[in-house]
């Protein structure tokens, strides 16, 4: 079997994780936490090509429910107020769920 690396921790991620997925292939993230951090450093990366902004994801949490997200910055907004716990945030109304 092969093993899932976290694309933040560069660490073997545990089964309750959570996976980003784009057109280029998936990245796993160990936890609320790697998610925020990563996707945040990625979206203010200052050379970062505007395509790369606007590509689209798909995250799938440790409980497997999915969401999607037109842009980088959704995704970046999400992930924080996902990791700081922030239930009345309107960033976790970025995106739709994915049946």
């Amino acid at each position: 079997m092969k093993r899932q690396i976290c694309s933040y921790d560069m660490v073997a991620v545990p089964s309750n994780s959570y996976t980003v997925t784009d057109a280029e292939g998936e990245m796993y993230l160990c936890n609320s936490r790697c998610l925020c951090i990563w996707a945040v450093m990625l979206v203010t990366k200052h050379n970062l090509p505007e395509s790369e902004r606007d590509r689209s994801f798909v995250v799938t949490n440790p409980v497997g429910k999915k969401r999607s997200l037109d842009k980088l910055m959704d995704l970046a907004q999400w992930a924080a107020a996902n990791a700081f716990g922030k239930p009345e945030s309107e960033w976790l109304m970025n995106g739709r769920d994915v049946e």
